[in-house]
């Protein structure tokens, strides 16, 4: 239920709720609206930041939902601080890609349900593909005022960094497993334990960013560990998926912390994340994502620190029952 899918997304690690914010170091900066861009040309707002705090503002549920028919129709409230919005920057990988112009409220299908979206003049460079595939595909971030987005660094699998990762993840990995294998109520593990650890982690992606302070660093890793097919697995064998944050400074500072899934091949229930662009605002850095999979998707506003990843938005336009 889609009941399901915000505890799965909201279970991740590392995270602290959406509530208080780290102590801010600088003056206050302009306030702005954040929203996917879709390949599409559909703008999807998802956040907004005051110039201190962020907040939630668009509407998820349009369930007894009046929908706007002109931007005039829009609530003041929706647009967060900063006031209606005609026009937006479009930033896809960190890059100034112009300004696009929004024209009117529209309602877009997002996996079960309907979110309420922007429609624009922006044109993707990329084949935008049928309406019906889910998620659906998104070019990167629009951004409202002089708010720039910088790049989150997607590590290659020949990076020296990559490989070093692996060592780390072992003994999290590990730890993770157990933890999802002990959330089954009925149901055990085919696979004994030490057989299990004797099995390769492999890291699937990497993603990695600088944080406020100089020397530290955090890192976003996916990573699985595969297990041979059964008798009665019909050729498709159960699969650990892990994900979570890396968090390096300096002198070797370090904290790992994974959370897990154990499915079979399909990996039904697994979240993955797009990273969408890096937000600095009052002196912070911000992460901004989607994470999805089947039948799920969420925008996420992310502040990486020392030990803990603050939630400082998420959005949840919409969710399939399993």
């Amino acid at each position: 239920m889609i009941a399901t899918l915000v505890l799965l997304l909201l279970a991740s690690t590392m995270y602290a709720p959406v509530a208080e914010q780290a102590p801010a170091r600088k003056d206050d900066s302009p306030p702005f609206l954040v929203g996917v861009l879709r390949r599409d040309g559909i703008v999807s707002p998802f956040a907004a930041f005051d110039g201190k705090n962020w907040s939630v503002p668009w509407p998820a549920n349009l369930r007894f939902l009046e929908i706007p028919i002109g931007l005039e129709s829009v609530p003041s409230k929706w647009w967060g601080k900063g006031g209606p919005v005609e026009e937006m920057t479009a930033w896809i990988d960190g890059v100034n890609r112009g300004t696009l112009k929004v024209n009117k409220p529209t309602v877009i299908p997002v996996m079960c349900a309907s979110q309420l979206g922007l429609a624009s003049d922006y044109r993707s460079p990329q084949p935008v593909p049928p309406l019906m595939v889910q998620p659906f595909a998104k070019d990167g971030l629009a951004v409202s005022g002089t708010q720039r987005v910088e790049p989150i660094e997607t590590l290659a699998a020949t990076s020296p960094d990559w490989g070093a990762a692996v060592p780390l993840l072992r003994e999290p990995f590990d730890q993770a497993e157990e933890e999802a294998i002990r959330a089954f109520t009925a149901w055990k593990h085919p696979v004994r334990k030490e057989d299990r650890r004797k099995l390769a982690i492999e890291l699937e992606t990497m993603y990695r960013a600088p944080m406020d302070e100089p020397g530290w660093t955090a890192s976003y890793v996916e990573a699985v560990r595969r297990f041979p097919p059964g008798p009665d697995d019909d050729d498709c064998g159960l699969v650990t998926s892990a994900r979570g944050w890396v968090i390096a400074g300096p002198g070797g500072k370090r904290t790992v912390k994974l959370t897990a899934r154990v499915t079979y091949c399909d990996r039904r229930g697994v979240a993955y994340l797009l990273p969408l662009g890096l937000l600095k605002a009052r002196g912070h850095t911000y992460w901004a994502y989607q994470l999805s999979g089947y039948g799920q998707e969420a925008y996420i506003i992310a502040h990486p620190l020392p030990k803990v990843v603050m939630m400082e938005a998420i959005f949840s336009p919409g969710g399939c029952p399993y």
